[in-house]
């Protein structure tokens, strides 16, 4: 194994920096950032030169929306293990940085997995903070959310909601769920407010986005079908300039023509990719697991309940890349930015994350020709 410590240089690969493709260039990488891009014959003295022939580099992976992988659900097993269980199992296809996610549950359970998450972090630097999916949602749009702990946002829950030592803490929730304000605090308090699970009014979404609410979760899922004269959250959110939105990249929670009509709609750079993964994400032999107290069963890309509802992903983001790019057809640079470039942006980490370009942390994927992982650095640590 080559010393981390030591700077090195690879070679021999097609380099996507986050903005174009670029070939015959050497990526430098010394102290875990990246130091420059050089001509193989540039390359200084003291760079231990490793070839990756074949190979597209490119700005490792930012899932902002992690419910579980190999197995593990947060929300079931709260602990340490879980959440480095969870990271280890995404991390093999691309993702160098995520948010673990839980999803509605009790007070005391959903703070059982915040604290969990806020102890690995110390143990894994690709912890970047947590994502918190209710419980304050909306009902009919509630999908796998188990509506006995659905509720609004109470003074108590306000208070509650804090980012603590420079994580990034995201809460999902619809704005019909909240008084005027509340969203304001939260915001002033280091949330990053996403609006999700909704019938939220425009009038209601444009209150929530003046008051700091940063994007949308998981674009078109569990949100109204577009209407004529009453359009929907969906359609609100690729009309805002400013907002982010997510949208799950497995080319089955939302149809790939979908996909390319939100492309179109939003404004460039302003829609990024998420992987929504369930336990099943990453696992040799994905097993039946239990979602909000209902056993759920993989198939294909997707796991349902008993109902049949899909109750989240099977892909992780790295193999939603290769969906968006040899399924749904779309740019490869444009789904490169999605994985990497703009959830980096989402989350205000643009100058530290998602290009390869020097300055920037040495998080990189190499990709085969089929888009399939094949190495993974972190902070230019080796890590798969």
């Amino acid at each position: 194994m080559p010393d981390t410590h030591t700077p090195f240089a690879l070679t021999d690969a097609i380099l996507f920096t986050g903005e174009t493709f670029i070939e015959q260039q050497a990526l430098l990488v010394k102290a875990g950032r990246i130091v420059d891009l050089v001509p193989i014959t540039a390359i200084p003295e003291g760079y231990q030169r490793q070839s990756y022939p074949h190979a597209i580099l490119a700005p490792g992976f930012i899932d902002t929306q992690v419910n579980g992988g190999d197995n593990v659900l947060l929300n079931e097993t709260p602990s340490i293990e879980s959440v480095l269980k969870i990271v280890q199992a995404h991390r093999k296809t691309g993702t160098t940085r995520i948010l673990p996610t839980c999803v509605t549950d009790d007070s005391v359970a959903i703070q059982r997995a915040v604290e969990a998450v806020r102890a690995a972090r110390p143990k894994d630097p690709s912890i970047l903070g947590v994502h918190q999916e209710g419980p304050h949602l909306n009902q009919e749009y509630q999908g796998a959310h188990h509506a006995q702990w659905l509720r609004d946002l109470s003074t108590e829950d306000l208070a509650g909601y804090k980012a603590k030592n420079g994580e990034i803490y995201i809460l999902t929730l619809a704005p019909e769920r909240t008084k005027p304000g509340q969203i304001r605090q939260l915001v002033q308090q280091g949330i990053t407010v996403c609006i999700g699970h909704t019938d939220a009014t425009q009038e209601q979404v444009k209150a929530a986005l003046a008051e700091g609410a940063r994007g949308f979760t998981h674009l078109y899922t569990r949100m109204p079908p577009i209407r004529t004269r009453a359009p929907g959250v969906a359609v609100y959110a690729m009309n805002d300039a400013d907002s982010y939105c997510g949208i799950i990249g497995d080319g089955t929670h939302v149809d790939p023509e979908l996909v390319k009509l939100a492309l179109r709609a939003k404004k460039k750079d302003r829609l990024y990719f998420v992987s929504d993964a369930s336990p099943a994400a990453g696992a040799e032999k994905a097993q039946p697991f239990k979602m909000s107290g209902v056993m759920a069963y993989p198939q294909d890309k997707i796991c349902v309940n008993e109902s049949g509802t899909i109750v989240g992903a099977k892909l992780t983001l790295g193999e939603c890349v290769v969906e968006a790019i040899k399924r749904m057809k779309l740019p490869p640079e444009t789904v490169l930015r999605m994985a990497s470039t703009i959830p980096a942006a989402f989350l205000g980490l643009d100058k530290k994350f998602g290009y390869l370009l020097p300055n920037f942390e040495a998080d990189i994927v190499a990709l085969d020709h089929n888009f399939k992982a094949t190495a993974v650095w972190r902070s230019g640590e080796k890590v798969f």
